[in-house]
């Protein structure tokens, strides 16, 4: 609670403030979101991971209002709180570091609150401060900040009423004490299944994530990538699994079937594609779909392996969105098609996209192999043909990462100038990450 009251205050204190002194405002966000970063550093050290039940229970009074961590919240708040600092790097406007601080806020408040009505709207808060960023004047695209709108209202006024009818019979949305709704599990896990599956996204609502990814700058894509699709997979892990565990059961053939049906869309569509956002928008569409369907195998490592696969992407996926701003910075334009030769012209930065681009595909010693492997065991448990599937289509992500590196790196050298020092360690941080998490599991 202190960390969001003390960015809240700090992000409406930023308009007083005149965009003539951005560069000033930009030292003062980025330590400020360096506070939360270490609080959440303290309560991770202090986390007692032996448990599986919820820890540091804050409960507002008679409002039934909770907010409590498990390890899964805590881990993704983690990276939440890594991921800003470097948005903070990026961003050259007032504007821009209030609207990244006041989602800040947002985000880590939907990842601790317990209330099913205050998850939604603070879910559906990050909607609006989303619109700003994508339909933004010059750069942004009004398009495909209104098909945003439009996809995930369609779900919500399906859970909306769905809510309304919940708290009318059990006088609260709390699920410490949401007891009464195992008598509408139907009406409450369709409602739940149709926002979530937007948020993550499945198909066939999917086509709002890589319109979103084109028309948002570099410090946007970071963020929707990194944090705000895992808003999604927490839905699903601690809303939808524990209050309807007997339709979680029953629509997993409908949900497996839209996983399968993602993953193979996302992969054949990313081989057809020549903007490198939309390359590495469609690979997060294929990511999270597993991550869909390891949770709803509901075997013994789900939670984790989805949990942990969330991780991954949530630092291998903002590294690409990262080396792709660089390449756009440069050559003002992301069409594959115009880069050529850039391991001659851009050595450290053509590496650094090799190792991310080995991590995107799920390399040993990365996170994703780890995570992958997890995930595809735990699918394996409750249904062997989905699992032999899924692995046989890893080819095909094989086949379009090597085929955007080998465009992009090799051939004649008519590259832009390679990354600078503050660019390289605005990736750093991620690589860092990625190979603690990729080899401290095998230590």
């Amino acid at each position: 609670m202190f960390i969001t009251l003390f960015l809240l205050t700090f992000a409406l204190s930023l308009c007083f403030i005149p965009e003539s002194q951005a560069y000033t405002v930009r030292v003062w966000c980025f330590v400020a979101t360096l506070l939360p970063m270490w609080v959440v550093t303290w309560m991770w050290w202090n986390f007692d991971a032996s448990g599986h039940g919820l820890q540091m229970l804050a409960i507002l009074g008679r409002s039934h209002l909770a907010f409590g961590i498990d390890g899964v919240a805590l881990s993704l708040m983690l990276l939440t709180t890594i991921l800003f600092p470097i948005c903070m790097m990026l961003l050259r406007t007032v504007a821009g570091f209030m609207t990244f601080i006041l989602l800040e806020v947002l985000v880590l408040s939907a990842l601790c609150v317990l209330d099913l009505l205050g998850f939604y709207i603070l879910f559906e808060a990050s909607l609006i401060l989303l619109f700003l960023l994508i339909g933004r004047a010059t750069y942004g695209s009004l398009e495909a900040a209104y098909k945003i709108v439009l996809y995930t209202m369609a779900g919500s006024l399906v859970l909306l009423p769905t809510l309304f009818m919940i708290y009318s019979e059990c006088g609260t949305t709390n699920v410490l004490y949401m007891t009464c709704a195992s008598n509408h599990q139907t009406v409450l896990g369709w409602g739940l299944l149709a926002v979530l599956a937007v948020k993550i996204p499945l198909m066939p609502v999917h086509l709002w994530l890589p319109e979103a990814h084109v028309a948002a700058p570099t410090a946007g894509s970071v963020l929707l990538a990194g944090v705000l699709l895992k808003l999604g997979g927490i839905g699903f892990l601690r809303f939808m699994l524990p209050v309807v565990p007997e339709f979680c059961v029953s629509v997993f053939p409908l949900v497996s079937t839209l996983c399968l049906v993602s993953f193979l869309f996302s992969t054949l569509s990313t081989l057809r594609q020549i903007d490198l956002k939309k390359i590495v928008a469609y690979s997060s569409i294929a990511h999270m779909s597993m991550v869909t369907l390891a949770i709803f195998s509901q075997s013994e490592f789900s939670a984790y392996s989805s949990s942990f696969l969330m991780i991954a992407h949530g630092l291998i996926s903002p590294a690409l969105f990262l080396i792709v701003g660089i390449l756009y910075d440069r050559a003002h334009t992301k069409f594959i098609l115009y880069f050529s030769g850039l391991g001659a012209s851009m050595p450290i930065g053509s590496t650094l996209f090799f190792l991310f681009t080995l991590g995107n595909l799920a390399f040993p010693l990365f996170p994703n192999f780890i995570a992958e492997v997890l995930c595809l065991v735990s699918i394996f448990a409750v249904h062997e043909l989905l699992a032999y599937v899924f692995c046989v289509c890893q080819v095909l992500g094989a086949a379009y990462g090597f085929w955007a590196f080998n465009r992009v790196v090799h051939g004649l050298p008519r590259g832009p100038a390679d990354v600078t020092r503050t660019e390289f360690h605005t990736v750093l941080p991620l690589l860092n990450g990625s190979v603690w998490l990729g080899v401290k599991p095998m230590a």
